[in-house]
């Protein structure tokens, strides 16, 4: 007889950089995974329930940390990019922190395209910053990050 489990993890990271890497399993604990460590921080992603199709926006529900509050106003700011991992394993063998036998069995990416909320909740909207249809130039929002500080007398 098995149990079987569901983690989900988030990296919101820029090239290289992992700005936060969160997983909602294991409250309260900061666990190791491929080496790397993931504070504890609820949140759910309706990528993976639903109806969504490939190249569709995704959302993301997260309390309105401070924490949370600052990493997503950066995120949509500076163009971040985020990366959800969804992995199966069973609750039988630990539960302590991720085991080595854990299935990758779904992942989303997306940048930060839209944050919204109140004083409980955030809603960050996850997509593609490229426009769906055609080649006109993708529907973004330029930033100074990416064009520059202008030039003040």
């Amino acid at each position: 007889m098995t149990n079987r489990s569901q983690a989900l993890y988030l990296r919101v990271f820029s090239g290289a950089t992992d700005f936060q890497r969160w997983q909602s399993y294991y409250v309260n604990q900061a666990i190791t995974l491929d080496s790397k460590a993931w504070n504890y921080h609820p949140f759910t992603v309706d990528a993976f329930t639903g109806g969504s199709t490939p190249g569709e926006r995704f959302t993301l529900q997260v309390p309105a940390t401070n924490e949370a509050v600052e990493t997503f106003t950066y995120a949509l700011g500076l163009n971040w990019l985020c990366e959800v991992k969804m992995y199966e394993f069973n609750t039988l063998v630990t539960q302590t922190g991720p085991s080595a036998s854990q299935v990758l069995i779904a992942s989303v990416f997306g940048e930060v395209v839209e944050v919204r909320g109140g004083f409980t909740s955030l809603s960050v909207t996850l997509g593609s910053g490229l426009a769906p249809v055609g080649a006109q130039a993708p529907p973004r929002t330029y930033t100074t990050a990416l064009v520059g500080t202008p030039l003040r007398i």
